[in-house]
């Protein structure tokens, strides 16, 4: 055999080289077309399983009511109309209705015959005239002559074609009349099929329009959606309703994903339209994705934003409302919002939107004066061994971090400068109970896991330290000063001033003392310690709290300055997985390697991912499974991403307002007494339970509890609230209540601020505004004393009158009306006496208009009778009537 390179080129074979490229190159193309339409194409195929569902389901009820027309309930009626319909079309066939027809066809062409001869003699007569009055302007007078016989012979042409025209015309009314008495029968059996048969057309039309429907890519695009890493907004595109064809469709509520209606179809979506947000800005995913689901939905490797499932899609809320506190629909978003605030996780972590919030913690620049060396080290070891359901996590230190520590913040402590103020001799523990029961203390603390089963919170922890330790942890002369005045000790503690007596104070330190023999300390604080003047000691402690990021929570001397310890949490949504330490977590099996199981598993065990060569300081807040998914929503949020401002809500001056409300609301517990924005309360179980001990009943009870303030920015006017949030008085409006408004010190600041969150709640401006006065006239005078007295509305047996209390027991009694020209609104007034129930459902005032008016005062009219009332009424003060 001859070699290849002897073979002349002109006679070498190639074909078999060229057989296996041309082969490859026909796999090639074959797989390409393969994978295009239907590897790469799923959409295609879920759209046409969506049509044959959808058509399936419409045969089925059009097969259904087909069968209901001729075979069920509609069968009688259906049959008699389409027989009617024959009998109808048949006597369209009869010898009167034809000649009709042929009358019609004849008469038609009287009225176009004699419409033409009309026009073309109206045309010439028309002309004629023209020529008539020229002739007479040239004064020719044989023309005009001639001109003027043509204009009236043609007149008279055109007159008789225009009779015969109007005889046409009546004959034609006459024939249509006989054509409407045959065709109105039908007419009427067609509306009458139309009427009976109008779902199985609908339905048929339906199909119809499945049939005819393309199978084709669904994408909404959402322009200059989010910032670049270029600081540019760029534009986003989904096209999950590509597969998701029925989200916005009701009557799929049951069916299988992907073709199941929004859950939320009516509430979310309403306000969320797809054509403007998409579906990724709250649920997350790989918009543009087609090819397959775990794509879509971006469970690829490295998408930073997987599809949110679950409690998790709240998560998506918090992009465009970052700054909303209370937001509808998304509880779990809310209450991680609220633990953050309450937990204080900014003191160590940098989190947009709270930076400027106060230290959550108590100053311990005294605490020397408080407590003891040894408690503050059982604390730092364990302090949920003291108090399991502290707000403070668990610091979880060594012995040897929180021996140092403690002789530091001994070390550091102020010892001048304060003194507990004269004690009396003794207290009664039985009248202390009943002022911790009633006089407001349990607005923010418990004392014993009954008040905690009572109060309707779903925190894990108290909002306030549980009071049946108090005497165990401090002095009682340390106690009965804080108790008169917490901020006598501590300048910028939250506790307020509930104005107490010494003796009050007194009895109420009585009655905590009462639960020290009940109060065993662990180990941990009655453990020896070294030398607390040791200065290494010292030193080591300061580096410890340091360390542990103790003052981001606290004032603590030395440390003022000190700036947060641990990461930003501000992109921490987008971390992937990669970049998170499982330590031994993983190997033990403790956790799942998801963001997820990463975060709830840190968050239920700050310590879970620490090692021998890792140690890691956050603190323990030993949080449940459901507080920990709640907290990890909220961090699902925060990804570090700036969403275009034409997707997030504006706020205006009002919604500002209600947002800085809010924040006080929450930094002083005013749920803990008061209902707002429909949530707290907190003390009115334990305060009926209290009252119940003295035979007073849960309804009667309600009337001792802190009022409702709802509609409070329309009740109250600005300046008066001011002047009470900075120096409420004691009895001042409802002198029956027993819980007193605290003294909170507020700034001039906090009380604006709280007046114009009120207002603007209401819907009212911030700001103070200005009340008109109101004219009592005599005729209004008379008409109103007729109205408060006991033979109309008697007001007064009621409600208290300066030193002029009601008769009855004061469980039926309302607040004092000599106050209400300085005090109520009295726009509100007004519309309190129109409809108190439309101001306050539920409230014991009751209804007068517009059913129980009496006709003989001021001409029997509720409106003036309303004016009336309410001039007099802001006329009252000092008592006087």
């Amino acid at each position: 055999m001859a070699k290849r390179s002897d073979i002349p080129i002109e006679e070498r074979d190639y074909s078999h080289i060229y057989f296996v490229c041309s082969a490859l190159l026909a796999v090639a193309t074959f797989w390409a077309v393969i994978d295009m339409i239907w590897v790469r194409s799923p959409w295609q195929r879920t759209q046409r399983e969506f049509n044959r569902i959808e058509k399936e389901d419409l045969q089925a009820k059009l097969n259904a009511e087909v069968e209901k027309l001729t075979n069920g309930e509609s069968k009688d009626q259906y049959a008699s109309l389409l027989a009617s319909l024959q009998e109808a079309r048949a006597g369209m066939k009869s010898p009167e209705y034809q000649q009709a027809l042929q009358d019609s066809a004849k008469v038609a062409l009287e009225i176009q015959q004699a419409v033409q001869q009309y026009r073309f003699a109206k045309s010439e007569a028309d002309a004629e005239y023209y020529l008539y009055k020229e002739a007479q302007y040239h004064n020719d007078e044989p023309a005009q002559e001639k001109h003027g016989k043509n204009v009236e012979r043609l007149t008279g042409e055109y007159t008789e074609w225009k009779s015969k025209w109007d005889a046409a015309e009546e004959k034609k009314r006459d024939v249509q009349a006989r054509l409407a008495g045959f065709r109105q029968q039908m007419t009427d059996i067609h509306g009458q099929l139309a009427a009976l048969t109008k779902e199985r057309d609908e339905l048929q039309f339906r199909i119809d329009r499945v049939d005819e429907r393309p199978i084709k890519i669904q994408q909404v695009v959402m322009s200059e959606f989010v910032k670049s890493n270029f600081g540019n907004f760029i534009s986003t595109v989904d096209r999950c309703h590509t597969c998701h064809v029925s989200f916005n469709r009701k009557g799929f509520e049951e069916a299988e994903t992907p073709f199941r209606t929004h859950s939320s179809l009516d509430t979310l979506l309403r306000l969320h339209p797809v054509e403007r947000f998409g579906c990724t800005p709250c649920h997350e995913g790989q918009g543009p994705a087609l090819q397959n689901v775990k794509f879509a939905h971006g469970f690829a490797k490295f998408w930073l934003h997987p599809l949110l499932t679950g409690k998790y899609v709240q998560a998506g809320c918090n992009k465009c409302h970052a700054k909303e506190l209370r937001l509808q629909y998304a509880e779990n978003l809310n209450k991680a919002k609220r633990m953050v605030f309450d937990l204080g996780c900014y003191g160590c972590h940098e989190i947009s939107g709270y930076e400027t919030l106060d230290r959550i913690g108590p100053d311990l620049s005294r605490i020397a004066q408080k407590l003891e060396p040894g408690f503050v080290y059982g604390w730092l070891r364990d302090n949920r061994e003291f108090r399991p359901h502290s707000r403070m996590p668990n610091p979880m230190y060594t012995h040897e971090e929180a021996a140092a520590a403690t002789a530091y913040l001994f070390d550091a402590s102020n010892k001048n400068g304060w003194s507990p103020a004269p004690m009396p001799a003794s207290g009664n523990a039985a009248r202390g109970e009943g002022l911790v029961e009633t006089v407001g203390c349990k607005g923010c603390h418990v004392v014993d896991d009954s008040d905690r089963e009572l109060r309707p919170n779903d925190l894990p922890y108290d909002m306030a330290p549980d009071l049946s330790a108090a005497a165990a942890k401090a002095s009682s002369q340390w106690l009965f000063d804080w108790i008169k005045n917490p901020k006598r000790f501590s300048p910028t503690t939250r506790m307020p001033n509930l104005r107490l007596s010494d003796q009050e104070a007194a009895d109420i330190v009585a009655y905590l003392e009462t639960f020290k023999s009940q109060i065993s300390l662990p180990a941990n604080y009655t453990a020896a310690l070294p030398d607390l003047s040791d200065q290494n000691l010292i030193n080591e402690g300061k580096a410890v709290l340091r360390n542990f990021g103790c003052h981001g929570c606290h004032v603590i001397p030395g440390l003022e300055n000190e700036g947060r310890v641990s990461v930003s949490l501000n992109e921490f949504g987008a971390k992937p997985v990669e970049e998170l330490f499982y330590g031994d977590a993983l190997a033990k099996k403790a956790v799942e390697k998801t963001w997820e199981g990463w975060t709830t598993g840190k968050l239920k065990n700050s310590r879970l991912y620490a090692t021998e060569a890792v140690i890691q300081r956050m603190p323990n807040y030993q949080l449940s499974e459901e507080d920990a998914t709640s907290l990890a929503v909220l961090l699902r949020s925060w990804d570090g991403r700036v969403i275009g401002e034409r997707y997030v809500k504006q706020w205006s001056g009002q919604d500002e307002a209600v947002h800085a409300g809010r924040l006080l609301v929450r930094k002083y517990n005013c749920t803990g007494c008061h209902l707002i924005e429909g949530e707290g309360w907190d003390i009115k179980p334990s305060l009926t339970q209290a009252l119940g001990k003295e035979g007073i009943d849960e309804i009667a009870a309600s009337a001792y509890a802190p009022p409702d303030l709802i509609s409070q920015g329309q009740k109250v006017q600005g300046d008066w609230f001011f002047r009470f949030l900075k120096e409420p008085k004691t009895g001042e409006i409802r002198p029956w209540l027993r819980t007193r408004m605290p003294t909170f010190n507020f700034s001039d600041k906090e009380a604006n601020t709280l007046v114009d969150y009120f207002k603007s709640l209401e819907g009212e401006a911030p700001g103070f505004t200005y009340l008109p006065e109101f004219e009592l006239t005599a005729e209004q005078r008379a008409g109103a004393l007729k109205l408060v007295s006991k033979d109309y509305f008697d007001c007064f047996s009621c409600h208290q009158q300066g030193n002029i209390k009601p008769e009855g027991p004061p469980d039926g009694w309302a607040p004092d009306l000599a106050m209400a020209s300085q005090r109520l609104n009295p726009n509100w007034v007004a519309a309190w006496i129109r409809d108190p129930q439309a101001l306050q459902p539920g409230t014991k005032m009751p209804s007068f208009y517009p059913d129980s008016y009496p006709p003989d005062v001021l001409d029997g009219d509720p409106d003036k009778q309303i004016v009336a009332l309410r001039n007099y009424l802001l006329s009252l003060s000092n008592g006087k009537r």
